[in-house]
């Protein structure tokens, strides 16, 4: 579904009264001369809302194509000028009744567009101001009125100063069809203002409660391989907690309240069913006519959802939607917050969107956080009708299910899952407590039965309140009784399709819910009872029976948390607009903090689009751009600070730039502010990899291979892996890629990594050459009497490898008694003949390497004993 936001202009076109038949909103088509930004404003058309409300009514035929069983249809224009729509009634006793209705259609004026956009982000410097021309450099149409977000000016153009959402809303004043355009102005590097804090709800006569997140904050990992110079900590453990409200609110609801919430927390409205208030200051909404709110029978079935329209701020102007329980119509009524100071008045007329319906009426925003969802409870279908509010108006879908048996009667609230997945409410039937389970797409809102659970609790007392468990596996109910019967509390496994009686009482119990609405947190199940000044709530609502460790216990200390005001039978239905996460506040990250290794570091452009001079200061060094580079002179704790000017690009600086190649810098651009930052990052130890190099392998025998030993120091434990020269990790059977120590038998390239416990990675290349080192083994001692062994009675040199050999051998007072060049022959240990014996002789063997004469001469040295018996 397309996704725009819908500007609205609502009218009834009274045909008669027998006709019952609503006609919502301007039928508007856009100009063929108007050229559209490719930004998605083609997908902005406006669809006319139909909605007939015939006595009995159960299926129409539009001429356009569509069934509905509901009475709602929506009808999207596509030429200019008049166009009949006829449609067929079927009422409940199978008769016809045929229908037409003339449409008128126009042209949306000329889009306003802010730099060639419907929607636009900029920024500012503080004390500046803006100029808003929704039609600069083009001609503004004729014929039009203004109309800005949030004060409601009229002008054709707004001068700003200030930061928040700008929008204009271009009307034409014949036809009422319109265009809107916004600005989101932002002060650079001026604080967003403050959010909305805790959630809190309002109820019963002033009572309410705020919700507060605790949570334990994780220390900040300061050996983490990337992150913030500057990190905010983690947090483990979010719960919300009930707190008291500092003061008491002006909500007079026995039953029904509704709240609403903006995309920075803030409380817009709040209503009791009778009045509206605004949620900033607690003051009463006017009402431009009548307020049909004063007269209403109903007692649940309240909602205030935001009314999205096509390129315009979130939000100009939120539905009221109300239960009317003399007619069995839901109606909703538009609250412009345009006006009164941006807290809003209540204009236009009552407009119904379903009849036939009972009070059993909640409120969701869809899962993409586009659009909202009401699911309004229809006792003739046995079924829930769906009503979608998002940027193509009201689109309302009511499933064709099997009838409800006789005698069962629709009782207390709707629930839905924290999920979104889960929908349940109450009947009655053959005077027996039933819940029913249906499966809801968060998607769509689209409902399917899954199971009928029996409580097996004669009523009364009478299904009231429901509430699904956090994990959605536990539905809590409560069974309210009138006073002379025991009102009771029950938790019902779903799955298990069986429930647990946890309290029963004389009091008049209300409605339970999961609070809070929206938040990442731990969430408690709340119940109200009539008539006190406590809200009591299951501390466990995810455990089964008594473990889910219901707070009340009457007479108690601690009966639950205390509350302003009194409590009576409902909470609110609370709705809210996804909350603005983004910031635009100064960062500054890292990539790589180990030793030795370049450490990147980076920041993002602020206040955009302006231009950015950013210097780093690291160890002395000083840096300039968004992203540098720096290698860490030793381990641990290293201060930096980012130093950022910001400019405001002139065409004089800009021609001066582009005149010399960017050599200029901001030279005549306006300097707007310069902010700093300072941070710290932790530098680890990385691994210190030694392996005597070069190396050589010999294929020729007595070589096995050559072994491969680095030694490896820098952290306390290690993670090694071999890989061939081009990147493939060695692999079976001659090689174990993960051991440390590497055998090989051919000459050529390897990489070595090796990973210490602070996961930083060392990588060498290994070069393996061919060539044989030279293999000399001369032994310590022999016997040359004859008296030993027959292999040791000479002195035999084992040598490979070599050339141009010469021994020569010394006795104890430096006189060499022997040489020879070719080291076949053996000595006997003999000196002139004569045998000296026992006596230590020193030798001397020069040579040359076969493989590596260009090392010259080598010598071993060493000594030999002459042994005779």
């Amino acid at each position: 579904m397309r996704k725009c936001l819908l500007i609205w202009v609502m009218f009834l076109l009274g045909l008669n009264a027998a006709a019952q038949l609503t006609y919502v909103g301007k039928s508007c088509i856009q100009n063929p001369n108007d050229a559209l930004p490719n930004d998605g404003t083609q997908g902005c058309a406006e669809n006319v809302f139909l909605f007939d409300h015939t006595p009995g009514g159960r299926k129409w035929d539009w001429d356009f194509g569509l069934i509905a069983n509901s009475g709602a249809a929506f009808f999207i224009p596509t030429a200019e000028g008049s166009q009949t729509i006829s449609y067929t009634v079927t009422k409940e006793d199978g008769t016809q009744e045929r229908k037409s209705l003339e449409v008128v259609t126009s042209y949306y004026p000329i889009q306003p567009l802010f730099e060639n956009k419907t929607s636009l982000d900029t920024t500012i410097c503080g004390g500046k101001k803006i100029t808003l021309d929704p039609y600069k450099g083009r001609s503004a149409p004729a014929g039009v009125t203004y109309k800005w977000f949030p004060n409601g000016e009229t002008t054709s153009t707004l001068e700003v100063d200030e930061p928040g959402c700008y929008s204009v809303e271009v009307i034409d004043r014949i036809s009422g069809c319109s265009r809107s355009a916004k600005v989101n102005v932002k002060v650079c590097m001026e604080q967003d203002p403050s959010g909305g804090g805790s959630e809190k709800w309002y109820f019963g006569d002033g009572s309410g409660i705020e919700f507060d997140l605790s949570y334990t904050e994780l220390p900040i990992d300061s050996l983490a391989d990337e992150g913030s110079l500057d990190p905010q900590p983690e947090l483990e453990d979010p719960i919300f907690s009930p707190t008291v409200p500092n003061t008491i609110n002006e909500s007079r609801a026995k039953e029904a309240s509704a709240m609403v919430f903006d995309k920075s927390g803030q409380l817009v409205l709040y209503t009791d069913g009778k009045k509206v208030y605004s949620g900033s200051d607690d003051q009463e909404i006017p009402f431009v006519g009548t307020n049909p709110l004063q007269n209403r029978a109903g007692t649940q079935g309240l909602a205030l959802v935001p009314k999205p329209i096509c390129s315009s701020c979130d939000y100009v102007n939120y539905y009221l939607f109300y239960v009317d329980k003399n007619t069995g119509i839901l109606n909703y009524l538009t609250i412009d917050m345009r006006t009164e100071d941006r807290r809003g008045e209540v204009i236009g007329e009552p407009v119904p969107v379903a009849a036939e319906v009972t009070d059993k009426l909640n409120a969701e925003r869809s899962a993409d956080n586009l659009s909202y969802f009401l699911s309004v409870y229809v006792p003739h279908a046995g079924a829930f009708q769906s009503i979608s509010v998002d940027s193509l108006g009201l689109i309302s879908k009511l499933l064709t299910v099997d009838p409800p048996a006789p005698n069962t009667v629709s009782s207390g609230y709707v629930a839905v899952s924290s999920s979104g997945d889960q929908l349940a409410h109450g009947l009655v039937k053959d005077g027996q407590n039933v819940v029913e389970i249906f499966s809801r797409d968060p998607a769509t809102n689209q409902t399917a039965f899954i199971k009928e659970i029996n409580l097996n609790v004669p009523a009364p007392p009478t299904i009231y309140g429901l509430a699904f468990s956090p994990n959605g596996q536990f539905l809590y109910v409560s069974l309210q009784g009138d006073g002379t019967i025991n009102s009771q509390l029950w938790q019902v496994d779903i799955n298990a399709e069986t429930g647990t009686l946890i309290i029963e009482r004389p009091e008049i119990f209300g409605a339970l819910a999961l609070g809070p609405k929206y938040g990442a947190g731990k969430k408690l199940v709340y119940l109200t009872i009539d008539g006190q000044n406590a809200i009591h709530y299951f501390q466990e609502p995810d455990e089964p029976g008594a473990a889910s460790a219901f707070t009340w216990a009457p007479n108690s200390a601690h009966p639950g948390v205390r509350v302003p005001g009194t409590t009576r039978l409902g909470f609110p239905n609370v709705v809210g607009a996804e909350q603005d996460q983004q910031s635009d506040g100064l960062e500054a990250n890292y990539v790589g903090n180990c030793f030795n290794q370049p450490t990147r570091l980076y920041t993002q452009d602020v206040c955009s689009p302006m231009k950015n001079d950013v210097e780093w200061e690291v160890e002395g060094k000083k840096y300039k751009g968004k992203e540098v580079s720096h290698t860490f002179s030793r381990i641990g704790w290293h201060d930096i600070k980012m130093k950022v000017r910001i400019y405001r690009e002139t065409q004089a600086g800009s021609t001066l730039n582009n005149n010399t190649g960017g050599l200029t810098g901001n030279l005549l651009n306006d300097f707007c502010t310069e902010i700093e930052l300072k941070g710290r990052i932790y530098i680890k130890p990385s691994p210190n990899v030694r392996i005597a190099e070069p190396l050589f392998v010999c294929d020729e025998s007595p070589y096995n291979g050559k072994l491969v030993q680095p030694e490896v120091s820098g952290g306390e434990s290690f993670t090694y892996a071999w890989y061939t020269g081009a990147g493939v990790l060695l692999s079976p059977p001659n090689h174990n890629p993960y051991e440390k120590d590497q055998l090989f038998y051919t000459a050529q390239n390897f990489i070595f990594e090796v990973t210490n416990n602070y996961n930083c990675m060392v990588s060498r290349n290994i070069k393996l050459e061919q060539g044989c080192e030279p293999i000399i083994e001369i032994p310590t001692a022999f016997t040359p009497d004859g008296q030993g062994p027959v292999e040791n009675e000479t002195l035999k040199v084992i040598h490979h490898f070599i050339e141009r050999p010469v021994l020569q051998i010394f006795n104890r007072w430096g006189e060499q008694v022997y040489e020879t060049n070719d080291l076949s022959k053996e000595w006997d240990g003999s000196y002139k003949g004569k045998i000296y014996s026992p006596q230590l002789y020193a030798y001397v063997l020069k040579y040359y390497a076969r493989d590596f004469p260009h090392l010259g001469e080598q010598k071993k040295v060493g000594s030999v004993l002459v042994l005779t018996q």
